[in-house]
């Protein structure tokens, strides 16, 4: 899994039934890792949606005034413009660094699968600061909310859980069109990888039906 499996081009004595051999294999690893970094975001997303969505219910239990039903427009607003904003585009960049996670990638990529997806090392300066400063966001947003009397914590609740929710159907419509149309969401987001940080491949229509050359492989 760790390393590129060889090729006849640079192994002539190499059957290319041996090639073969060895690049299915690699394939199914490689597919358990992309299932295993996409599949934690999913499962992440979903639970906590799930979650706040029960508290977000008691909103239909009381009758709110005026100010608050304000409050619950304008916060269903801005969550669904941070949604398609941000949200999507986020969930667009996991699904494309998921699919350059292949076979030249060392090991402890594939290990750290769920980390590597979403930015949190070997990307640009841009997606690392996108990436732990939505930590710092979440950190600082559950103390914030946690201290706010009902129902303004269950509406602030109600917004985030659409943001989950796009977040996790995205991640899946994406994967789906990827992984089985070959049609990844370039229009969505990029990888932002670093310059010269390992296999970067062209996101291209040969490179989606495996007929594209394979990539220097990285060394961990």
């Amino acid at each position: 899994l760790g390393t590129a499996p060889p090729h006849p081009r640079f192994y002539p004595g190499l059957s290319a039934h041996s090639a073969g051999m060895a690049g299915r294999i690699c394939s199914g690893c490689v597919a358990l890792s992309r299932i295993w970094g996409l599949g934690f975001w999913i499962v992440l997303l979903g639970d906590s949606a799930f979650s706040l969505s029960v508290r977000a219910k008691e909103l239909f239990n009381d009758s709110l005034n005026v100010p608050q039903l304000c409050g619950l427009v304008a916060c269903m607003a801005f969550f669904v413009f941070c949604a398609y904003c941000a949200m999507i585009r986020w969930s667009a960049v996991l699904v494309l660094r998921a699919h350059a996670l292949d076979g030249e990638y060392g090991l402890i990529h594939h290990i750290l699968s769920p980390l590597f997806v979403a930015g949190f090392y070997k990307a640009t300066v841009s997606r690392l600061v996108k990436a732990y400063g939505l930590v710092a966001f979440i950190i600082c947003i559950g103390i914030v909310v946690a201290a706010l009397p009902s129902p303004w914590r269950q509406i602030v609740d109600a917004g985030v859980v659409i943001n989950l929710l796009a977040g996790t159907g995205a991640l899946i419509v994406f994967a789906g069109t990827t992984f089985c149309q070959a049609r990844p969401p370039t229009k969505w987001g990029q990888t932002d990888f670093p310059a010269g940080a390992g296999p970067c491949r062209s996101l291209d229509s040969n490179t989606l039906s495996g007929n594209g050359e394979r990539m220097q492989a990285l060394v961990v």
